[in-house]
Parts: C-alpha cells; sequence; structure tokens
C-alpha cells in the first residue's frame, strides 16, 4: 500500500521563501471557507462487500464525517487537541476511501503523543504547552479561547494502519499539526516525527492547508 502524505507539499522546498509564506499571523477574513482542501469520497463508491466461501461478508469502509464544532471539554486546549484528533481521523480514512475505493477494508490511527499551546497575541506560543498526561488530569495554564483570534496550535503524532483487499500497511511516527482557531489548518512533516513539536507550522502558506472553517 501506498502511504499517505496529505498536507506535504513540494512548495515546502521552494526557494527563496517570501514574507506571506512564512507568516505566522492568520486572519480568518482572509479564507475562502468555500474551498476546502480535504478529501471528500463519494458514499457511492464505497458501498460493495465482499463474500467469503462461508457466507459471511467483509464491508468496505464508510465515508466519515467532519467535526463541524469543538467538542465540549474541561480545558479550550483539551477541546482543541480533541478536535483535531477527531478531524485527523476522518481525514486519514477519507483518503483511503478517495483512493482506494469500495477495496478498502480496514483503517486504525492510533494517536502515541500529543501537545498543544494557546497562540498569544504575538502569534508565538504563550508556553502553556499542555501535553498528553496534562490534558488528562485537566491541569493547563491556558487562558486563550480555541476559536479566537488567536487560536490553539495542535500536534499529534501517530501511528496507521490500512488495509485493502490487496495489502496491508502501517506507517510508524507520522506528526500532523494543526491550527485551530476561527479556521482550522493543517500541516504534515515528511519524515519520522519523534516528538509533537509544531513543526510545520501550518499557518505558514507553504506547509498549511485550510482544512475546516469554525466561524
Amino acid at each position: 500500500m501506498v502511504p499517505f502524505t496529505a498536507g506535504c507539499s513540494e512548495a515546502w522546498f521552494d526557494d527563496p521563501e517570501t514574507p506571506a509564506e512564512t507568516s505566522t499571523t492568520v486572519t480568518p477574513e482572509s479564507y475562502d471557507c468555500s474551498d476546502l482542501s480535504r478529501p471528500e469520497p463519494r458514499p457511492e463508491a464505497t458501498s460493495s462487500a465482499s463474500t467469503f466461501e462461508d457466507g459471511s461478508a467483509e464491508q468496505s469502509l464508510e465515508p466519515l464525517e467532519y467535526p463541524s464544532t469543538l467538542p465540549d471539554a474541561e480545558t479550550t486546549t483539551g477541546a482543541a487537541t480533541q478536535y483535531a484528533i477527531e478531524f485527523e481521523q476522518a481525514y486519514r480514512q477519507n483518503a483511503l476511501l478517495v483512493e482506494y475505493g469500495e477495496a478498502t477494508r480496514a483503517f486504525d490511527l492510533s494517536v502515541t503523543d500529543r501537545q498543544s499551546s494557546p497562540i498569544g497575541a504575538d502569534g508565538e506560543t504563550n508556553g502553556n504547552v499542555t501535553d498528553a498526561s496534562s490534558e488528562e488530569t485537566g491541569e493547563t495554564n491556558g487562558t486563550e479561547s480555541a476559536t479566537g483570534s488567536n487560536g490553539t496550535l495542535v500536534s499529534l503524532v501517530y501511528n496507521l494502519t490500512t488495509e485493502t483487499t490487496d495489502d496491508n500497511h502501517t506507517k510508524w511516527a507520522v506528526r500532523a499539526v494543526y491550527y485551530v482557531g476561527e479556521v482550522v489548518l493543517r500541516a504534515v512533516y515528511g519524515g519520522v516525527a519523534t516528538d509533537p513539536t509544531f513543526d510545520p507550522d501550518p499557518r505558514e502558506q507553504t506547509h498549511g492547508e485550510l482544512v475546516a472553517c469554525l466561524r
């Protein structure tokens, strides 16, 4: 199976980069929410099943709906993190369906590490980084709203296992970074991720893609 690299663009290697391409200032009004960059499989292309000799059937996967609002959580960073996890699961499963259609059989995305941080008014993370353990206990010093003008950065590291009628594949240590605010931006690291850092920064035009709007 061919591993996914959605979110990785040849534009990463363009030289030189312009100031606009590397800016980390997000202006929600400048994004066109009618032009989202995310896989949208056709339901009619994923409705088949394989029948085994014993008469049992193996159904192909179904498209997942993208989350449209932040989930309830004790903290804003926790809400942004859960949103990013749900969105990444939908993004990857839907990408598999777009590529393989009715041949898809199994999908598993297992998050192994994560961290999030509110963004300050200067566009920088404000130092209140929330890791997986503190999210579970509800401990955080962040005060910014996840859907406010500054937003939240979320980094996810996960393993991705997929199966089709012809093959199965596991991709280890994938890192996806989300900006969650009035708009949602996504970027994927092109190498093997050892830590949930905020690299690449989805707010930079050469790295990020607009995948959702929450305004």
